[in-house]
């Protein structure tokens, strides 16, 4: 199998997937959670059973806000609004109390507008930081590689890959999650940082055996070498990623609603993750070098 020999299609349709994904995003936008916009949560277990359709009529009287109603158990729902002030929020809970008097009041949660907005800051500093110390150490612990390839290449393409991993998989998180309801809370971002050591452990492996067959094969092209390493550690990278998704996929089918958007981005990151440190991290690698000696005589495309 020559994935390098067709890099420049892979990297094209990856492009591609980065440049749909963006608007997509934008146009499946999904409703921001209270960790982020500040708000009032209630989980509650009426005493008869009732179901999501008809709550949510009888709490869509109690206000005029929006208010949003998951089922997170058998007969036991999350209902959350955009209400930060704390009467507001009691008076909120009262009418649910008078609409549902035998309900039983199992979590409330109130988080105002100065922790949702210190929330959101935090969220983008941990991705920044994040991928700053992928590029540091990738620099480093790729430092014996020959001078031809920069090791500095390792951890920049390293990011790149997990851009395409991110906006790909937040797209079609986006497209789901209006079907199926979802929003984007706090979860989400633990996700994105899972997905993003995931994604970086699938890319590292492939550019460690990269640097091997280099070292240990120096009369072999970079190129020849690059895709020897990429079909050594495909059947590595699938099964690993394939155990991964099944058992997500098993909680999925089974776990409780709470947990199935954070579920969900975890699968679909993961699969796009083990796609790309195969098909776009050792063909970007190779166009880089590819690009880097177009000059120079001594390099033989393959």
């Amino acid at each position: 199998m020559n994935i390098i020999k067709f890099r420049k299609f892979w990297l094209t349709l990856s492009v591609t997937m980065v440049i749909v994904s963006i608007p997509l995003i934008i146009l499946f936008r999904l409703p921001m959670g209270i960790d982020f916009t500040g708000g009032t949560l209630i989980e509650i277990k009426p005493k008869d059973q009732i179901s999501v359709t008809d709550l949510r009529n009888r709490v869509g009287e109690t206000t005029e806000k929006t208010v949003q109603v998951q089922q997170s158990g058998d007969n036991q729902f999350i209902l959350r609004v955009n209400i930060s002030d704390n009467d507001q929020s009691k008076a909120f809970e009262n009418k649910i109390k008078e609409k549902l008097p035998d309900s039983e009041i199992v979590r409330r949660e109130n988080i105002g507008t100065t922790v949702s907005a210190s929330t959101t800051t935090r969220a983008i500093y941990g991705l920044v930081l994040a991928s700053i110390l992928i590029i540091m150490y990738l620099a480093y612990a790729f430092r014996q590689v020959p001078r031809s390839v920069s090791s500095w290449t390792f951890g920049t393409i390293a990011i790149l890959t997990l851009i395409h991993d991110l906006s790909s998989t937040f797209a079609i998180y986006c497209i789901l999650g209006r079907i199926l309801g979802y929003e984007l809370d706090i979860n989400a971002l633990v996700a994105a940082l899972t997905i993003l050591g995931f994604s970086v452990h699938d890319t590292i492996v492939v550019f460690d055996r990269i640097r091997e067959n280099i070292i240990k094969n120096p009369q072999k092209s970079f190129f020849q070498n690059a895709n020897s390493s990429v079909n050594q550690t495909f059947a590595r990278s699938l099964n690993t990623s394939l155990t991964a998704i099944l058992v997500l996929v098993s909680m999925l089918i089974l776990g409780g609603s709470t947990i199935k958007p954070f579920i969900l981005i975890l699968a679909l990151g993961i699969g796009i993750g083990t796609y790309s440190s195969i098909f776009i991290a050792a063909p970007s690698l190779a166009m880089w070098f590819e690009y880097r000696n177009k000059n120079n005589k001594r390099v033989k495309i393959q």
